[in-house]
C-alpha cells in the first residue's frame, strides 16, 4: 500500500514539475548543479501522506528539479511514530535521503523516548515556513468560539474529544498550555498526524481537532470546517477572521517550522548544492502560486540562518517538557 502511494506521489510530483509548471510561468532549467545523480533526492517524512508536511515537500518535488538537475519526491514514512523516516536517514546519511519536518518527531519524541540519534546530528538545509496550529470543529457543530468550547470542558470534564496528531506533536503542545491556562480537562485522541485528525472531526469521531493551517485550509474555505482559535501573537493571514488565544486573554503563543534535514555526515558541499538549489526554488513564482493555493506561509531560511531557530527550539521545547512533566 505504502509503495502505491509513494509512486502515486511521484508521479505527481514529476507531471507537476515537468508538464505543468514550465507551460504556466516559462521556467526551463536555470543552470547545471554540480550534486552527483546517481539516484533522486528523496524528502523523506515522518508522517502520513496528505499532511502539512508532506504539502510542502510537494512545492519543492515539483520546483527544485530545474535547479538540482534531477528528481526530488517526498516519500512518507510514519511507522514507530515517526522514528522509521529518521532511522533511515541515519543509516544512509549520504544526502539523497533528507527529513522534511516539523520539530515533532525530530526533537520533542527524542525529549521523551530513546532514539537512535542526538539532537546535534542533524543540521536544517533549509526552513521552508513558519507556520501554526489551529484550533477547530465541523462547521455544524455546536462549539463555535473559545467560550463555547470552555463552557462545554467545565460543565462536563473530559467529555470533549479532541484530535491532535501524534502525541507532543506541535499542534499538542498548544493544546495542553490552553488547558492549563483555562482550567479545563478534555479528553485528547492521538492521530498519525494531519491528515487523520482532519478524518476524525470530519467523521464526527471527535469533537474538535488541532491541527496545522496548511491541512485544514481547503476545508475552511470550503465551509466543511470552523477554525475556533489559534496559538500565535497575531491574527494570521491565512485565517484573519480567527481570533487568537491571546487576544481573548490566553497566552499561548506557538508557532512551529517545517524544515528540511541532514544528517551531519552528509558532506558539507553536498549540503551547501542542497541549499542552493532549493532556495531558489522557492523563490519561483511557481512555488510562490502553489504555497498560497496550499496555504503554506513560505518564509525560507537557508543553513546558517535556520541553525539558530532549530537551535533555539531545542532548548524551548526542553523547558516546556519539563513543566509538562511537572
Amino acid at each position: 500500500m505504502r509503495n502505491a502511494v509513494v509512486k502515486k506521489v511521484m508521479l505527481f510530483s514529476l507531471i507537476l514539475a515537468v508538464l505543468v509548471i514550465p507551460v504556466l510561468f516559462g521556467e526551463g532549467v536555470k543552470e547545471e548543479q554540480s550534486f552527483p545523480a546517481e539516484r533522486p533526492v528523496r524528502l523523506i517524512n515522518p508522517y502520513a501522506p496528505g499532511g502539512a508536511t508532506d504539502i510542502s515537500g510537494r512545492i519543492l518535488a515539483a520546483t527544485a528539479p530545474e535547479f538540482l538537475g534531477q528528481t526530488v519526491s517526498v516519500v512518507s514514512m510514519s511507522g514507530a511514530g515517526g522514528q522509521e523516516a529518521l532511522n533511515f536517514i541515519v543509516d544512509d546519511p549520504s544526502g539523497y535521503n533528507l527529513l522534511i519536518t516539523d520539530y515533532g518527531p525530530l526533537i520533542t519524541t527524542a525529549l521523551t523516548e530513546d532514539v537512535r540519534y542526538e539532537l546535534d546530528d542533524w543540521v536544517p538545509i533549509v526552513q521552508i515556513s513558519e507556520g501554526h496550529p489551529v484550533f477547530f470543529v465541523r462547521s455544524d457543530s455546536p462549539i463555535q468560539t473559545v467560550e463555547d468550547w470552555i463552557a462545554k470542558a467545565k460543565a462536563e470534564p473530559g467529555s470533549l474529544t479532541i484530535a491532535h496528531g501524534r502525541y507532543l506533536a506541535p499542534p499538542h503542545l498548544p493544546l495542553i498550555l490552553f488547558e492549563q491556562k483555562a482550567g479545563i480537562e478534555n479528553t485528547h485522541v492521538a492521530t498519525t498526524g494531519g491528515s487523520e485528525a482532519r478524518a476524525f472531526v470530519r467523521g464526527g469521531q471527535v469533537d474538535m481537532g488541532s491541527s496545522v493551517t496548511t491541512s485544514i485550509l481547503p476545508m475552511v474555505e470550503a465551509g466543511d470546517f470552523h477554525a475556533v482559535a489559534v496559538p500565535i501573537a497575531k491574527r494570521s493571514p491565512i485565517l484573519p477572521d480567527t481570533p487568537t488565544l491571546k487576544e481573548l486573554g490566553y497566552d499561548v503563543v506557538f508557532p512551529f517550522w517545517f524544515t528540511i534535514f541532514a544528517h551531519k555526515d552528509t558532506p558539507e558541499e553536498d549540503m551547501r548544492i542542497l541549499e542552493a538549489a532549493f532556495i531558489k526554488a522557492f523563490e519561483t513564482e511557481s512555488a510562490k502560486v502553489l504555497a498560497e493555493k496550499s496555504g503554506v506561509a513560505l518564509n525560507v531560511l537557508g543553513m546558517d540562518e535556520a541553525m539558530p531557530v532549530y537551535q533555539n527550539t531545542v532548548e524551548s521545547l526542553k523547558t516546556i517538557m519539563d513543566a509538562v512533566e511537572e
